[in-house]
């Protein structure tokens, strides 16, 4: 920043030599090493509470009781993987998401379920996406269309734009609506697929400004690469040669020859490897299970919900995702947010009104940016807006998916959303005295008030993660009238209790002291109100039976069981409770038919098996009972149980 000084006698304004010290000052803040370590430092000051953070929700199913990150074999054998007696949805999840599901499994090679070292993987993806993000608009900024400009090198982009990158990146790793990306576990697919997409388009757009025709070649091929690997770590990657192609057609100039078009073509051939998975699945699924691929892969319809209602539901969701990203107030795990079926009404117009100015803004800014050079940094901020839309449109367009709504979907998309913003600003800011405001001090001092804000807020949230009581404590909070909320506070609340964490009945019906009672209290009226707000859940029936079952409640315990079983016929869960209330007055011939039919329902159920084994145990059926826990183990081993099985294996004679 140079000051400035009228000539004598001339009236004209020249620039003063900065002094050395504002000079060294000034260099300093503006190398990119420095900006690289206040990124990291920004990035693991705002997680830094989150490293022990339990798992939560589909972190149990999908990736603590999955038995597929456990054995690296599955990932060269999909036989092997259909052949497991577990949920098809985890099945078609997996196949779905190699990439992302072997990250996994090399935690797990390392250090079992130890949750910690999970989260540092997902916070070193996002702070390496942070560096991504600073890198793209570093060379963004010397792409020949931004190299063109009035002046001197002082009016250059690169020099006027600056703090852009820094600016961006800083933004990006610390937001709030990052956090449920960043610290839900099994979301590792959102931040490491956003690494493969940034990663392609900085090796694309590295390669096209490299001058050795080695060098250019290489980068090429390592975007490729990354582009692949993209494809097959989650779903909205299908978008990617979408958004290299726009790339190529802003900021690299002329026309679209036959050796341009090649050098794209095998990108968009890329797109054809989730569909094609698609249908490999859905195939298999047929043949295997006669049914088709469902739940966990998120691109199937969900109760009934059509693509048009699903839709015109989008545009106030993705409406909202805006307004998070300006104001991150309201978050939360599990929105309450409305189906819409009705095209004129208001929650489905005024957003669409909205997005679609949006959308027409970036179409201008990218038209004027290429017929004006003068106007040529506004294409950042019309690429900004495209980028948002694009890396949004397979989960908030016609394919309907199980959740109307989540923070983790925002992530990448946001990408563009702050490209937009700042080279927005930047570009609208005046100059004074010949100096872009963009660089001043007084922006610099707005940059770090709302980066401050923002880490401050992004910490605050992380904080609800730190137990899963208190992740859905607030969920409840803010979607009172949902479901699944209280039905999940209920499960979080009851796993605090240590009687519930067993496999034996007689242990769970252990008196309680005055708190522990309290909290069953609690559960059993979180498990009635997920009932009243849903009627039809067959899973709150039989947890709200389980609950009673502790509480020696065993009449209104059956009944909620049968209820449960009635609605929920494949389901095994409420044969097997049935068996230990039977098993818990005196009739145990009773409860091994339960577990017996639990067992027939769902031979996957490994609670059922653990529940018959310890029913032979006590009637000295030594061999039933060594075959039930061998049975358990194989489908989810514990190490809690192999010395049971050695203990067995002795008395039966077959060590």
């Amino acid at each position: 920043m140079k000051k400035r000084k009228k000539a004598a006698g001339t009236g004209e304004v020249q620039p003063v030599p900065a002094a050395p010290a504002a000079e060294e000052e000034l260099n300093l803040w503006r190398d990119p090493l420095v900006h690289i370590l206040l990124i990291l430092t920004v990035g693991i000051a705002v997680y830094s509470n989150i490293i022990w953070a339990p798992f939560v929700f589909d972190d149990q199913p999908f990736l603590a009781g999955n038995p597929l990150i456990k054995d690296f074999g599955a990932f060269t054998d999909p036989q092997r993987v259909f052949a497991l007696p577990i949920n098809p949805d985890l099945k078609n999840n997996f196949m779905l998401r190699p990439v992302a599901y072997f990250t996994f499994a090399l935690n797990y090679a390392l250090h079992g379920l130890d949750v910690g070292g999970y989260h540092v993987v997902n916070l070193l993806l996002h702070l390496v996406d942070a560096l991504l993000v600073y890198l793209l608009l570093w060379l963004t900024l010397r792409t020949p269309l931004l190299r063109v400009a009035e002046g001197g090198e002082a009016d250059q982009p690169a020099e006027r734009f600056c703090y852009l990158p820094l600016a961006c990146s800083l933004l990006f790793v610390c937001h709030p609506l990052q956090t449920q990306a960043v610290t839900y576990v099994i979301q590792r697919f959102v931040p490491l697929v956003a690494f493969f997409c940034i990663g392609t388009l900085v090796l694309y757009v590295a390669g096209r400004l490299a001058r050795g025709s080695a060098a250019r070649n290489g980068l090429y091929l390592a975007s490729l690469l990354a582009c692949v690997l993209a494809m097959k770590t989650k779903e909205n990657a299908f978008t990617l040669p979408a958004l290299i192609l726009l790339y190529e057609w802003v900021f690299f100039r002329g026309a679209f020859t036959g050796a341009r078009l090649l050098r794209l073509l095998p990108f968009a051939l890329t797109m054809a490897i989730i569909p094609v998975k698609l249908m490999q699945l859905s195939a298999m699924a047929s043949t295997a299970q006669g049914g088709k691929v469902a739940g966990a892969v998120n691109l199937v319809n969900f109760k009934q919900v059509s693509s048009w209602e699903y839709l015109m539901t989008q545009f106030g969701v993705v409406a909202t995702y805006l307004r998070l990203l300006l104001l991150p107030v309201g978050q939360n795990f599990d929105y309450d947010y409305p189906l819409q079926k009705v095209f004129l009404a208001p929650a489905v117009l005024l957003p669409l009104a909205l997005l679609l100015a949006l959308a027409a803004v970036g179409a201008w800014l990218l038209f004027r940016s290429r017929r004006d050079p003068r106007c040529a940094p506004l294409a950042l901020a019309g690429f900004g807006i495209w980028w948002f839309f694009i890396t949004l449109s397979v989960e908030s367009s016609v394919v309907p998916i199980d959740d109307l709504i989540f923070e983790h979907r925002a992530y990448l998309p946001s990408v563009g959303f702050f490209m937009a913003a700042v080279s927005g600003a930047f570009s609208l800011l005046p100059r004074r005295a010949g100096e872009p405001l963009g660089t001043s001090r007084p922006a610099i001092a707005v940059l770090v008030l709302l980066v401050t804000a923002s880490a401050a807020a992004a910490y605050m949230r992380n904080t609800v993660w730190e137990t899963p009581v208190s992740l859905w404590r607030d969920a409840v909070r803010k979607s009172p009238a949902k479901h699944r909320p209280h039905f999940s506070l209920g499960v979080a609340l009851a796993n605090t209790l240590p009687p519930w964490h067993t496999d034996d009945v007689n242990v769970m019906l252990q008196p309680m002291d005055a708190r522990q009672n309290e909290v069953l209290g609690e559960v059993v009226r979180e498990f009635e109100t997920a009932i009243r707000l849903d009627p039809r859940s067959g899973a709150a029936y039989t947890f709200l039976g389980g609950a009673l079952l502790v509480q020696r409640r065993y009449r209104e315990a059956a009944d909620a069981l049968a209820t449960a079983a009635r609605l929920e016929p494949q389901d095994a869960r409420p044969h097997a409770f049935m068996g230990q209330i039977l098993e818990a007055q005196g009739d145990l011939a009773g409860a091994r038919r339960k577990y017996q039919e639990a067992i027939a329902v769902d031979p996957s159920a490994q609670y059922a098996h653990l529940f018959l084994a310890l029913l032979c145990v006590r009637e000295r059926r030594h061999a039933e009972a060594l075959a039930a826990y061998e049975t358990a183990y194989a489908l989810a081993p514990r190490a809690d149980l192999e010395p049971k099985i050695a203990r067995l294996r002795e008395v039966a004679g077959l060590r």
